[in-house]
């Protein structure tokens, strides 16, 4: 009787272990998915801050040279330079190095702006994927659970059986025995 009573709360452990695997596991990949959402958040938040920079840099850069061009066509109109010739293409050339300075500043914006907004869609994978395998461990430790409880239950049962039956073939069992004591 013992034996058939050991078998049913080893049973129960089981279907509760199983309950409570998945709940963990479930709990485990909301909290996953929450911290990579976070952190998906901080990484385009600071691509919108690297965007929101990057248009306030070239706003200043094109003032600063533009600033710097007129004082060198003013420095060249005081010499009395005319407007072609050496003065004129040395003062070209500069524009276009400033020009290319301040375009390959924004690419250099533009490229890290789209790396951190990479991140964030890495961030939220990695987060989906570990969410995922918190599951699937979750239910691999439910699938154990259950599968020891009945283990235990079915280990009683067989100990209980095995009981009557020593108990017939030594001729110690009587119907309803066990209710005498």
């Amino acid at each position: 009787m013992l034996n058939l009573v050991t078998g049913g709360m080893s049973l129960a452990a089981g279907i509760m272990g199983r309950r409570s695997a998945k709940k963990e596991a479930r709990r485990k990949a909301r909290a996953l998915r929450a911290m990579a959402q976070y952190n998906a958040k901080v990484k385009e938040m600071e691509a919108r801050s690297v965007r929101e920079t990057m248009g306030a840099e070239t706003t200043r850069a094109y003032k600063s040279k533009r600033r710097q061009m007129a004082t060198q066509r003013a420095a060249f109109s005081k010499t009395g330079a005319v407007s072609s010739g050496t003065p004129m293409a040395v003062m070209l050339e500069q524009a276009t190095e400033m020009e290319m300075d301040i375009q390959n500043q924004r690419r250099n914006r533009m490229l890290q702006e789209q790396n951190l907004r990479q991140q964030a869609k890495t961030t939220r994978y990695e987060g989906e994927m570990g969410a995922k395998a918190a599951i699937a461990e979750g239910r691999a430790a439910a699938r154990s659970s259950l599968l020891g409880g009945i283990t235990g239950a079915m280990v009683g049962i067989s100990s209980a059986l095995s009981g009557i039956s020593k108990a017939k073939a030594d001729g110690s069992y009587e119907a309803g025995s066990w209710w005498k004591y």
